[in-house]
């Protein structure tokens, strides 16, 4: 016999994720096969990963103008001309096209991902990711190039 160390409410996700990612959706209908990144227990929000979306998150405007939209506000500092390549810059977009839990995926150098960090902290909030019609959260991964 085993005792529940979780409220119950914090408890149905974790039933309910391992079914949908086994393709079992109940009442003999096949489940759609999608991969969560992190399921929110207290919430019930899941966090999709771009291969499992059917229209990605974007910047107002496209990619390109996400990439513009940086180049005005980075400059490189002094003394790190050496360090190639800038860092990755892993977020959340929320349902509300706000990003959350913003953090350095990949470090080039720590002005660099300082700088990084804090031009993605500025940025307008973005469309959201969809699974066919409906809005969901999900993890990106943006490269931030300091040229």
């Amino acid at each position: 016999m085993w005792t529940l160390s979780r409220s119950p409410r914090c408890l149905l996700p974790a039933l309910i994720v391992p079914l949908v990612l086994v393709g079992w959706a109940g009442c003999g209908s096949p489940a759609p096969l999608v991969t969560p990144v992190v399921t929110d227990c207290c919430t019930g929000g899941t966090i999709y990963e771009d291969p499992d979306l059917t229209k990605v998150p974007q910047f107002p405007g496209g990619e390109a103008a996400m990439y513009v939209w940086l180049g005005n506000r980075l400059t490189r500092p002094a003394g790190t001309e050496a360090v190639k390549e800038g860092p990755l810059v892993q977020f959340n977009v929320g349902c509300d096209g706000v990003l959350k839990d913003i953090a350095i995926k990949v470090p080039a150098e720590p002005t660099l991902d300082s700088l990084a960090l804090d031009a993605v902290r500025a940025m307008p909030t973005w469309v959201p990711g969809r699974i066919k019609d409906k809005v969901v959260c999900t993890f990106h991964v943006i490269a931030v190039n300091f040229e």
